[in-house]
């Protein structure tokens, strides 16, 4: 047995579905397998169908093992060994006893390997170097960008080409237009580029007062409709988000007023981005701008009024990871940081308005990784 060491960590996981262990191996799958650390050392135990795939495409450094060979390095006399028996095994060989996991760590296993005697101990941020992205990872989020403004501009052709009838309602290619064939059309082009689009939202009216709807339906003319678009790369595993609110027609007063006060204080929220400015100071702001133009708060009675999320959220393998623009974060901004920047409006008596981006905290402020513009109506 090796001499004692004080912790290890573990990941048990399908990487496709946990961003931790795609970041930790490098590369996904759809299948659970084990990661774990010990001081430097960084492996896998995965099943031989991906054991070829994993020794190309895993992180440089990555010892790749299958069940066997694991249980064979680690003394378990076993062919076909149970992954809490692995651990077990790893464990007395490293002599390590208490080992580090997510807080999405797979409950069975766990009270498993406690019955076994090991320590665990939780860590809520497990990654926390997944904050700071690379040169390279910054290319890949702007690919995912990209992805999302190619569904943009594919729901924008659609609305020009589209008219509007006597009954007031947005027709393209014969048929009145759904928020469902609208998001179909989104989703197609996002996979032509190269990426899949999942919970697209194509809100139209008052359905766009409630921010996740993903809308349904047919869509009225001179009505705003909120087009949020997240898609991850194929290729990179990376996300895109963008949202632009648009309108077919002629929008309201109400509509355009606040759709400038939403644009002023995306404007504002962007200016501030920079290393050390506190996170929350950013939301803050955002409330503030509403709070002058007079748009107000509400959470009861009835539906929220106003604006009631936070201003933004990290981004990489994750659609919303750390750092967020929220009043719980009164950390500081970190050169390296991605995050979102979407204020937003609601009101149930017309719908919705929200505008994001994404940008990258630089080392003597931010860079704005979207490039799709800012309007409200089409014609």
């Amino acid at each position: 047995m090796s001499a004692a060491k004080e912790t290890g960590r573990l990941l048990y996981a399908a990487s496709e579905s946990c961003a931790d262990l795609w970041y930790e191996a490098g590369f996904p799958t759809t299948d659970d397998f084990l990661w774990y650390a010990v001081e430097e050392q960084r492996g896998i135990v995965i099943n031989v169908m991906e054991l070829a795939r994993a020794q190309a495409e895993g992180r440089p450094g990555l010892e790749v093992m299958t069940p066997k060979a694991a249980a064979a390095r680690w003394g378990l006399a076993e062919e076909r060994p149970k992954t809490s028996d692995l651990i077990a095994a790893l464990a007395a060989y490293s002599g390590v006893k208490t080992w580090q996991v997510p807080a999405n760590f797979p409950f069975a296993l766990a009270r498993t390997l406690l019955d076994k005697g090991l320590e665990l101990e939780v860590v809520q941020r497990f990654c926390p170097q997944r904050a700071i992205k690379t040169t390279k990872e910054v290319a890949w989020l702007r690919e995912g960008v990209q992805l999302a403004e190619a569904g943009l501009r594919r729901a924008e052709q659609v609305l020009r080409e589209s008219v509007i009838d006597a009954d007031n309602m947005v027709r393209w290619q014969g048929a009145v237009l759904t928020a469902e064939r609208l998001r179909g059309e989104i989703n197609a082009e996002v996979a032509r580029c190269g990426g899949t689009a999942s919970h697209t939202i194509t809100a139209p009216g008052v359905q766009g007062a409630s921010p996740h709807c993903e809308g349904s339906g047919p869509i009225a003319a001179n009505v705003p409709i909120v087009l949020d678009i997240f898609p991850r790369c194929d290729r990179t595993g990376y996300y895109g988000d963008l949202t632009r609110t648009l309108v077919k027609g002629r929008a309201a007063d109400c509509v355009r007023r606040a759709f400038a006060s939403v644009q002023r204080a995306q404007r504002e929220a962007l200016a501030m981005l920079a290393p050390g400015v506190i996170a929350k100071t950013v939301h803050e702001r955002v409330e503030a701008v509403f709070a002058e133009d007079g748009y107000e708060t509400v959470f009861e009675p009835g539906p929220a009024r106003g604006f009631f999320h936070s201003t933004g959220h990290g981004l990489g393998l994750d659609i919303h990871e750390y750092p967020g623009l929220n009043l719980r974060n009164d950390e500081p901004l970190l050169a390296g940081n991605v995050v979102t920047v979407e204020p937003g409006l609601y009101y149930p008596e017309w719908g919705g308005i929200r505008i994001e981006d994404v940008a990258v905290i630089t080392s003597d402020g931010a860079e704005n990784l979207t490039t799709a513009p800012v309007y409200l109506e089409i014609p």
